[in-house]
């Protein structure tokens, strides 16, 4: 679930990618070790060090950092517990969406990052490129473009098909949003949607495509990606000085903690996921290119898992099926 900004620097045109190698042949148990002689064209970090709180020291040639984080922690709650039944292995993973309109599926597991292809939406009313995504339960990805219009596309596939949703409902016309389940080990769930100015979030039915009215953060101001988990929490990863992560009600739109991981920057795109316990979020500092940085829930740590994916990562869906703790 994640955001890509018409008014950013960085990368606007179409970034072809004609082929993606798996990242690594055989991982640590951490996942974070890599074979040697695998080159794919972006950098997968090594495992990094524990920092002290509220701060890390990032490697200077970009290989791995890590430190505690700063703000209030949020509180674990009830992530480590076993995900629902009723889900494909397709609908587990993490999916992103570059602002290439190229969809890839990324695997923490084992850090391989997959082409899956260029998503070909019928589009109207003149250039747009991707904005945001989110995953459902039934392995499709709900995509919204920069022309406000909100497409299906198959996570396995990539084809596309245009809904009948209309925009500027309730004012809202550009947001993040994920999907989050309506209770632990419920397979039924709610698309969240978070507007992009700051007023708050707001749902989605997914049948009718109406939006409910927007409900606001109170004192908490910012643009947010959302991520939800499979027992029923909204967190959402907002645009901020300096960036930071906030457990939201989805019911009230009020937080229920707020932490600051050290060393992020989000810089010309980003995007949010959670899986297995932890966050994953996906920046682009230097616009040139997006890295990818393991947040740890439980220990309040970061991690950079890698580098240099030659695309400007604005969408990351993960569906209410991922785990809740990282597989043994």
């Amino acid at each position: 679930m994640a955001c890509g900004d018409s008014r950013r620097r960085g990368l606007r045109s179409r970034v072809w990618i004609s082929w993606l190698a798996a990242v690594c042949a055989a991982l640590s148990a951490q996942g974070l070790g890599c074979a040697g002689g695998v080159s794919t064209g972006f950098d997968v970090a090594g495992e990094g060090g524990s920092g002290g709180n509220g701060g890390s020291t990032a490697n200077a040639g970009g290989g791995n950092d890590e430190g505690g984080g700063g703000g209030d922690l949020l509180d674990p709650g009830s992530i480590g517990d076993e995900p629902g039944d009723g889900c494909s292995d397709a609908a587990r993973s993490i999916y992103l969406l570059g602002q290439s309109d190229t969809l890839y599926r990324f695997d923490p597991g084992t850090l391989a990052l997959t082409t899956i292809g260029t998503l070909d939406c019928p589009r109207s009313g003149g250039p747009s490129s991707a904005f945001s995504m989110a995953v459902d339960r039934k392995g499709v990805a709900w995509v919204l473009f920069s022309n406000r219009k909100l497409y299906q596309v198959n996570i396995e596939t990539a084809a596309c098909t245009a809904t009948d949703y209309q925009t500027y409902q309730h004012q809202l016309s550009v947001f993040g949003m994920g999907f989050v389940s309506r209770g632990e080990g419920s397979q039924e769930e709610t698309l969240y949607l978070a507007d992009y100015f700051g007023r708050g979030i707001a749902s989605l039915d997914t049948q009718s495509l109406t939006v409910a009215p927007i409900v606001s953060y109170g004192n908490e101001l910012g643009s947010a990606e959302l991520t939800g988990t499979g027992d029923g929490r909204l967190f959402g990863f907002f645009r901020g000085t300096p960036d930071y992560i906030a457990e939201v009600n989805p019911g009230t739109g009020q937080f229920l903690s707020k932490t600051i991981p050290p060393e992020i920057q989000i810089g010309a795109g980003w995007a949010f996921a959670h899986w297995g316990g932890d966050f994953y979020l996906f920046t682009n500092p230097g616009a040139d290119g997006t890295k990818v940085d393991r947040y740890s829930l439980n220990s309040g740590t970061k991690t950079t898992v890698m580098m240099g994916i030659p695309d400007n990562i604005v969408g990351a869906g993960v569906s209410t099926c991922a785990p809740l703790k990282h597989p043994q």
